[in-house]
């Protein structure tokens, strides 16, 4: 038969807190393990109440446990993701709080009615959720962004743009698309190279997102499609002479010179403008029409903004 001190052997040699209280408490077990994370020795926790070991509080949720467990012979496991302080322990060689999941149990203990405390370290698993989480959104991030520019990729604007019809057809609010094509880009990329021209890209992305921020848009709502073609949205309009004054500001903001290696580069852009309902009321007519208009811009001379002439 095992003898008594072959439990406790076992008991020594586990990778799990055990800590053993009564009905006031009262510490009556405490195993090496807790005594090497918390570092409050056995001679010194043991008899003493468990809220007292401590220099910080204990979760409410860990003593509501120990008194359902007392009073109606309960056990309840506490996680760490509902409650993630439950006991103040930290990791061993940093100030880091521990990460730890309790397994709260009734139980007879030298002939008492006791309370076992099982504590699991899940600093691992909390570790490894974690940057499970932050690979699941950098996946979501560029699936629906331009790695070059940052800007929103062609599958977010087409969201975007199925959300904002969808909007306006509720609300009866117009709005602007904006389809923008850099004028003179294959001439960056021939004379300066492929970087200058993807330094270029990246320059006129944050210049048009500030315009836009400045205009009452969101940044966000400026895409890449691919290449050197952009289309932003503006949600809210007064009329259609506010977003053609502004359209041709953006070309304006946008011709001014990038540096790049102690040269200056120039292109210009041509921009065709949609609006709701007046030049379709679906992203694909919306978006037919602000190319059809950005065409048009560019045949008239270049370096303008164009509103569609077509209606639905």
């Amino acid at each position: 038969m095992p003898q008594q001190e072959d439990f406790k052997n076992l008991i020594d040699r586990l990778e799990t807190g055990l800590i053993v209280v009564n009905a006031q408490r009262q510490i009556l077990l405490w195993n090496p393990w807790i005594a090497r994370i918390t570092g409050i020795a056995e001679n010194l926790a043991l008899d003493q109440v468990l809220d007292n070991v401590f220099n910080e509080s204990i979760d409410s949720a860990l003593i509501d446990a120990l008194e359902q467990a007392s009073q109606f012979n309960l056990s309840r496991r506490l996680s760490h993701q509902l409650h993630p302080s439950l006991l103040p322990i930290f990791q061993q060689g940093n100030k880091e709080p521990l990460h730890h999941s309790i397994l709260v149990q009734p139980l007879v203990y030298k002939q008492q009615a006791a309370c076992l405390l099982q504590i699991s370290d899940v600093t691992t698993r909390v570790r490894r959720e974690k940057h499970l989480r932050a690979a699941v959104e950098k996946i979501r991030y560029l699936a629906h962004h331009d790695t070059l520019t940052g800007l929103a990729n062609r599958t977010l604007h087409a969201i975007n743009l199925h959300k904002t019809c969808a909007f306006a057809a509720k609300s009866n609010q117009s709005f602007a698309l904006f389809f923008i094509d850099l004028d003179g880009f294959k001439f960056i990329n021939d004379r300066f190279g492929h970087d200058a021209g993807d330094y270029l890209l990246q320059i006129t992305a944050q210049r048009l997102q500030k315009a836009l921020i400045d205009f009452g848009s969101k940044a966000e709502l400026v895409a890449r499609l691919g290449g050197d073609e952009l289309v932003a949205l503006l949600p809210t309009i007064s009329n259609a002479d506010q977003v053609t004054t502004f359209a041709n500001r953006v070309c304006k903001v946008l011709e001014e010179p990038v540096e790049w290696q102690g040269q200056k580069m120039h292109v210009g852009a041509s921009i065709g403008i949609a609006l709701w309902p007046h030049q379709g009321l679906t992203p694909e007519a919306l978006m037919a029409s602000a190319d059809n208009a950005m065409y048009l811009a560019k045949a008239r001379g270049k370096g303008q903004a164009m509103l569609a002439l077509n209606t639905p």
